[in-house]
């Protein structure tokens, strides 16, 4: 799509931007001359990322020196080409990601600078460089103390590193296919805000030793920064659609290789009155949300919710009074969630080696007037949906200890003890189709992008059983190698 267009949107942790075009007629004595329009794009840039992990982490602070994008899909740091949105580098700039947005927007209006002189063209890569955490120096007000730049602040704790990759002094890349249409095209004559979503809640994996690592998490796209979301209310069936605080709620599509099965692409929690906002979306996109909860009131009175799923939610879209995301308890309380443990290990050609291991337990609904889809469903308590592990020589618990000559994680998912609700938004409303009863059935599905095979092939357990307040060993380990 068209940079101008108000269909064109996207996301990837953080930014915004408007490029505007201009035409130039060059006079020259008494001969004029008129020459091809050209290009004198104005880029705003600003940075922002919905606070999903807030309940974990007071602040994400991040370093910024430079926003680039470049037409080439392939082009490397070191290329010619490249043009530069926002160059801070004589002045870095700390950004807390967790700052809350401004009252009627869903972004964050905290810029990063202006610049001039943009060719036409599809850009198909961005890239946003972080300044190194033991750089000489860095912003005045600096928030992570001494021996950092880059740093999370855990709830009600002091500032901790953030590990940074090699890759944030080469810029963190956002490749076409995290690009909305592919790519940014930039025409004469045309204006468009321009967002970097940085997810930093996807984005900070904590290492076996407790230290903060990024992974970084980034999309990008065009939008309108009030026009371009899925907004909404959680709510209690049970008790009149009281708001339900802290509940995780996904948006998913399907996996562009397998159309059966639903990926997260956005992830939130409710705010205390059940409250939700994802934003910036894609214009002209549909979705489909899942989400849960579960709940202690008191001391054993724990209140566990089934998954909802509500099917062709468009952007645009409020679920929210008689459209609320509707969610059923499993039972009478007290109903504590299922629980489903088991362990991954990696190794590397050398013997054992690091690895993220993603893992997404699923479960298998029919919404009406549809076929049979694998559902991705929230895992109680992970920052993160899919939550990512990294594989340690020191696994905690520390049974089963990691076969010799790997790395391992030993895992506790806790999940909704019951079958999922389905709805299907149509004609301005959802219609709800009832949890199926009992059994309650999972397949937990193992991704680590950096090894090259797995045991099993591909890395799925399937048909696990669980019931409510028990635990269901997954009786099959996950063997990840040729891990990188």
């Amino acid at each position: 799509m068209k940079i101008g267009s108000p269909h064109f949107s996207t996301h990837i942790l953080a930014a915004t931007g408007a490029l505007l075009a201009a035409a130039l007629l060059v006079s020259c004595g008494s001969t004029t001359t008129t020459q091809a329009p050209a290009v004198t794009g104005v880029v705003r840039t600003t940075i922002s990322d919905p606070p999903a992990c807030s309940a974990v982490y007071d602040h994400v602070y991040v370093t910024v020196t430079k926003v680039t994008a470049h037409i080439s899909s392939t082009a490397d740091e070191s290329a010619s080409g490249w043009q530069t949105l926002a160059d801070l580098t004589a002045a870095p700039k700390q950004i807390d990601l967790l700052h809350l947005p401004g009252a009627g927007t869903c972004i964050l209006s905290q810029s990063l600078g202006q610049a001039n002189g943009l060719p036409v063209g599809k850009y198909q890569q961005i890239r946003l460089y972080l300044l190194a955490n033991n750089a000489a120096s860095g912003p005045a007000d600096n928030q992570c103390g001494a021996s950092a730049f880059n740093c999370v602040v855990p709830m009600n704790g002091t500032a901790q590193t953030l590990l940074l990759p090699s890759e944030a002094q080469t810029g963190l890349k956002v490749p076409p296919g995290q690009i909305a249409g592919g790519g940014l095209d930039l025409e004469a004559g045309q204006a468009a805000d321009i967002n970097i979503d940085f997810d930093a809640c996807s984005s900070i994996l904590r290492q076996g030793n407790s230290a903060y690592r990024l992974k970084p998490t980034l999309r990008a796209g065009v939008v309108s920064a009030t026009t371009n979301l899925i907004s909404g209310h959680v709510v209690d069936s049970s008790n009149s659609n009281a708001g339900v605080g802290g509940a995780p709620v996904l948006l998913e599509q399907p996996d562009p290789n397998d159309s059966t099965v639903l990926r997260v692409v956005r992830s939130t929690t409710t705010a205390s009155d059940g409250a939700f906002t994802f934003c910036p979306l894609e214009s002209d996109g549909t979705f489909n949300l899942v989400a849960s909860a579960w709940l202690v009131p008191s001391v054993g009175q724990d209140v566990t919710f089934h998954s909802t799923a509500i099917f062709g939610v468009p952007v645009g879209t409020n679920l929210s009074g008689t459209n609320a995301v509707s969610l059923v308890p499993v039972g009478a309380a007290p109903i504590l969630p299922a629980t489903i443990t088991g362990q991954v290990t990696s190794a590397g050609s050398g013997g054992a080696l690091a690895a993220d291991v993603t893992l997404s337990a699923m479960q298998q609904v029919t919404p009406s007037g549809g076929s049979a889809t694998w559902l991705t469903i929230p895992v109680f308590g992970a920052l993160t949906h899919p939550p990512t592990f990294t594989t340690t020589d020191t696994p905690n618990p520390a049974n089963p200890p990691c076969p010799a000559g790997t790395l391992c994680y030993n895992y506790s998912l806790p999940l909704p003890s019951g079958n999922p609700q389905v709805g299907v938004f149509s004609s301005g409303s959802i219609a709800y189709t009832a949890p199926a009863g009992d059994p309650v059935n999972y397949d937990l599905e193992g991704l680590a992008p950096d090894c090259t095979t797995s045991v099993p092939s591909p890395a799925r357990i399937s048909g696990l059983t669980v019931t409510p307040g028990n635990t269901t060993d997954a009786g099959t380990v996950l063997v990840f190698s040729g891990c990188q």
